[in-house]
């Protein structure tokens, strides 16, 4: 199964290089000759090694997985035919359609228990477009998913509080290894890791900085561990007999839930089975005819959602569609390295600009918003003690880059977004109808102020959900626990490539 055809038709003009044709056209299989081989291409298109003395041997055409991807956005902005197969939101529809029939044979024991992860980005996104709260969107969304047969629905926000404790752990643990020296090889700067875009281009281009990324999972990622581990535990039920879907705001996410780190040999299942992005949940429900402002709004929420039991309301975390983890990590290791406290919320209200702090300074570099830098302050001296930056947009991660090869870099820590204006501005986000650019930038503005504008934000280690499902999965010990570490973590690939397949110096 394809993508859908809206993937083409996303603007995603701050990328690498858009409208790129995809860099593997075919696979040359080594065949152990250096007789000065050449490649020819046939009157059908067919491509031909031959040999120094006239020998002529067809090539095997390539298939593109997303395993092959790049991430420079050139396959899914301008051609026609898409290359790499994966998911859509008609393997959802095809799913639940095979659970009906097995439940109406009387086959129902044989039939996926279907869960489905929504992102916060996505909510807000569709707020947006039907003028919506995001809480309204999240019990629409619910109600319209229950329906159609799934099973649970969960918020990807309740998990994105686990990476935030265990990505703040990580970063004290990196920077008391280093006592604080930037540099030094594995240990500091510790860039963010749960943006793929990002990830899939520092592997495959410049696998110099993968001792730097962070090794904890993304919210997706986590919960796909959830999922498959914890709940299949808790349910009685084998993972492959699971089939989760995550709904989120950008098409890379597919990439991410297509790595072989996250998936299982003993139960032939990954964590995440399938990636709906935004746009193609909203046009799954105007294929199946269902109206989503008329639709009615569940009255209860599963149980793995951030929520606000008093009145109803969804929490949410302070910071940037990012995820928030500059903002925690570095609130985080105030106190934790330095008894500094000064609360995520007040950062994010600092770099929103809507109030000051004295031990919290941040500016833009050349007035970029965004490429910030933000510095925790000592209150004896007003000297920096953390330096932090947030960078989005892959111009400015060029720039990043290029700093970190050199030595040049200052920071401790970095949130790193492939998207200019991060994951409100994901790839498969829903776009305005009027497709200029000041149209798009009010859009995504909007997007931005109803994700971080929820009615109420809520400390990881407030959710008590979250410390009720950390004790009951990892035991006494908790995020100490070698499970936790096993689980809560992943790994990363760097990519030898003879030349650089984009014929790009940066």
């Amino acid at each position: 199964m394809s993508f859908s055809g809206g993937l083409r038709l996303t603007d995603l003009n701050d990328y690498i290089t858009p409208g790129q044709e995809c860099i593997k056209p075919v696979e040359i299989k080594k065949t152990g000759r250096s007789d000065g081989s050449q490649i020819k291409v046939g009157t059908e298109g067919d491509y031909y090694e031959v040999s120094k003395d006239g020998e002529e041997t067809k090539l095997e055409k390539a298939r593109i997985t997303l395993n092959d991807c790049l991430a420079c956005s050139g396959c899914v902005t301008s051609a026609e035919t898409v290359l790499i197969t994966m998911q859509s939101h008609h393997e959802l529809l095809s799913i639940l359609e095979e659970n009906r029939r097995l439940h109406s044979s009387g086959q129902g024991a044989q039939a996926k228990h279907v869960v489905v992860t929504v992102s916060p980005q996505t909510r807000a996104s569709l707020a947006v477009k039907y003028k919506l709260s995001t809480t309204s969107v999240a019990r629409r969304m619910t109600g319209i998913l229950k329906q159609m047969g799934v099973d649970h629905v969960f918020d990807s926000a309740f998990t994105r509080d686990l990476t935030l404790v265990e990505s703040a752990r990580e970063f004290v643990q990196r920077y008391n290894s280093s006592e604080g020296q930037v540099g030094d090889g594995k240990s500091l700067p510790v860039l963010a890791s749960w943006c793929p875009g990002w990830v899939c281009y520092a592997e495959k281009t410049h696998s110099e900085v993968l001792p730097w990324m962070s090794t904890t999972k993304s919210p997706q990622q986590t919960m796909g561990s959830v999922v498959k581990d914890y709940m299949a535990k808790k349910l009685a039920i084998s993972p492959d007999h699971i089939y989760h879907v995550a709904i989120m705001m950008c098409y890379d996410k597919k990439l991410e839930a297509s790595r072989d780190d996250f998936y299982s040999d003993i139960y032939k299942t990954r964590d995440v089975d399938c990636v709906v992005t935004t746009g193609e949940f909203d046009r799954m429900m105007s294929e199946t005819g269902v109206s989503f402002v008329e639709v009615a709004e569940s009255e209860s929420l599963d149980s793995l959602f951030k929520l606000d039991a008093a009145n109803g309301h969804l929490l949410s975390s302070a910071g940037t569609s990012a995820g928030g983890g500059l903002e925690y990590v570095m609130s985080y290791a105030a106190r934790a390295l330095f008894g500094i406290e000064v609360t995520a919320d007040q950062i994010a209200a600092v770099g929103r600009g809507e109030s000051q702090h004295p031990l919290v300074q941040i500016k833009a570099v050349r007035n970029q918003s965004d490429h910030r830098e933000f510095a925790l302050l000592d209150p004896s001296t007003g000297q920096p003690r953390l330096q932090f930056a947030a960078v989005y947009g892959f111009r400015h991660l060029q720039n990043l880059v290029r700093k970190l090869k050199s030595g040049r870099s200052i920071y401790h820590y970095v949130e790193v977004a492939a998207c200019p204006s991060a994951c409100s501005n994901g790839g498969g986000q829903i776009q305005p109808e009027d497709p200029s650019p000041s149209a798009k930038k009010q859009w995504v503005s909007e997007t931005e102020r109803l994700y971080t504008t929820s009615e109420m934000n809520q400390l990881p280690e407030q959710n008590l959900g979250l410390n009720e499902l950390i004790y009951d999965w990892f035991g006494p010990e908790g995020l100490d626990s070698e499970l936790a570490k096993k689980i809560l973590h992943t790994q990363f690939h760097g990519v030898v490539a003879k030349a650089n397949p984009l014929g790009v110096s940066w």
